[in-house]
């Protein structure tokens, strides 16, 4: 229904559980990264009405920053399309990278945080010693993001553009591989690692995030300490991570394929994907459509201009190509100097 749907690898790691040879259009919203609050408010603010047989779909019923029963929308737990992957590599060997892998909290094209990488690059290197990067295709743009990494000794990768169907895969191989994982933020990549059931750690202060400030740093804190609490096990944090993922929520192939809208043919998503949704999310941005209530959004207030500097990025584009089944973990991209 919408370009976030095939964000990451996500739907081509889901057409690949649901067996289909190729990835299609779904029918409704998929959330597509951890959040610390209802997905609805997240990843779906955009769409407070979908067409009447459309499906809001979040990863868990489970997650501690969000109560279903009282989320504004119905919304269908099916777990995170990270651990449908996991579990079809589940027989693949990852070669021990030897080093911590860090997962910085990046920039968007909307949204700046106030932090200082050189600050995270350092005690990265002072805790951890020469370590794998994985910076995000947005901060890969900008020359000085990658170089502070490479002035304290650590080597910058990359998982892809967010629309390469292999960005979960890379990510997968990083976190299953790594020594540890580090992020300046509980994010997405630190619950995956912790639940691969790989060491992870925070470092740093509270970071500022657009119009949110350091409500969501402060949030992560109180609601997962666990995360932040130096003596926690990794067997404690690995079952809060697939609670937040959804690991209960796993679904079967014919059932995942029902959820999604799979098991039957219809335009209605087609359309949707390439007109209805397109239309909505440009009329929330120049606010002639009105966003769902309580919204979560670190770049409001922002002028709609801002989003035209990089108009082809919001735009739908022919979907994602499947991996190759003895090609889903491949390795991390290394950008050009």
């Amino acid at each position: 229904m919408d370009i976030q749907n095939h964000y990451y690898g996500h739907s081509a790691a889901l057409a690949l559980h649901a067996g289909l040879d190729s990835v299609r259009h779904l029918h409704g919203l998929l959330q597509h990264g951890w959040t610390v609050r209802s997905p609805s408010l997240v990843h779906f603010s955009d769409f407070a009405r979908l067409p009447r047989t459309a499906r809001r779909l979040v990863w868990s019923h489970r997650a501690r920053g969000w109560d279903p029963a009282e989320d504004p929308f119905l919304t269908t737990p099916i777990g995170a399309p990270f651990l449908y992957l996991s579990a079809l590599t589940a027989d693949e060997t990852v070669a021990d990278l030897g080093a911590t892998v860090a997962f910085p909290v990046h920039d968007t094209r909307l949204v700046k945080l106030q932090h200082d990488d050189a600050d995270l690059a350092r005690e990265l290197a002072e805790r951890d010693g020469p370590s794998l990067v994985c910076l995000h295709p947005e901060d890969l743009d900008r020359p000085e993001k990658v170089q502070v990494w490479s002035e304290h000794g650590h080597r910058v990768v990359s998982a892809g553009e967010r629309r390469d169907p292999q960005f979960l895969g890379r990510i997968l191989r990083l976190v299953r591989g790594a020594r540890r994982v580090v992020s300046n933020q509980l994010s997405t990549a630190v619950v995956y690692a912790a639940a691969e059931g790989t060491p992870t750690a925070i470092y740093g202060g509270d970071l500022a995030i657009g119009s949110l400030g350091t409500e969501v740093s402060r949030r992560t804190r109180e609601l997962w300490p666990e995360f932040h609490d130096d003596t926690a096990e990794d067997a404690t944090r690995r079952a809060v991570a697939l609670a937040e993922l959804g690991h209960e929520h796993l679904l079967s192939p014919a059932a995942l394929r029902a959820a999604l809208g799979w098991d039957r043919s219809t335009a209605g998503p087609f359309l949707s994907y390439w007109g209805g949704a397109p239309l909505r999310k440009a009329g929330a941005v120049l606010g002639l459509v009105e966003r769902t209530e309580g919204a979560q959004d670190a770049g409001s207030g922002q002028s709609p201009l801002v989003f035209l500097r990089h108009p082809l990025s919001h735009l739908p584009g022919r979907l994602p190509r499947l991996p190759a089944r003895d090609a889903l973990l491949p390795e991390p991209l290394v950008p050009a100097r």
